[in-house]
């Protein structure tokens, strides 16, 4: 997709942002993960379970490179599928800063 719409001037208090799709096959579970993207290319990724009773949300912090986003999603999710705790704060950010 083109990036023109990047430009298109909008009112101040507005913001447009471009969604994709995934989905995500863990085990029998499906997870859906929205990567969204700002005018500004900055994205972030929000996955939540297709089928649960429950509502979870795993989002990633707001990065400049989508797929980094969508592992940081990834990671949570597999984090709480495979019942593993965090070993750190900010340990999904932490392993793409090297």
């Amino acid at each position: 997709m083109s990036s023109s719409w990047k430009s298109i001037p909008l009112r101040e208090d507005a913001e447009l942002l471009r969604k994709e799709v995934y989905h995500y096959q863990l085990g029998g579970d499906l997870f859906q993960i929205e990567l969204f993207e700002t005018q500004g290319s900055e994205f972030y990724a929000i996955g939540t379970p297709s089928h649960s009773d429950r509502l979870y949300i795993y989002g990633s912090t707001v990065v400049k490179d989508p797929a980094v986003a969508l592992e940081q999603a990834i990671k949570k999710i597999n984090r709480e599928h495979d019942h593993t705790e965090i070993q750190f704060v900010g340990e999904d950010v932490h392993s793409q800063e090297e």
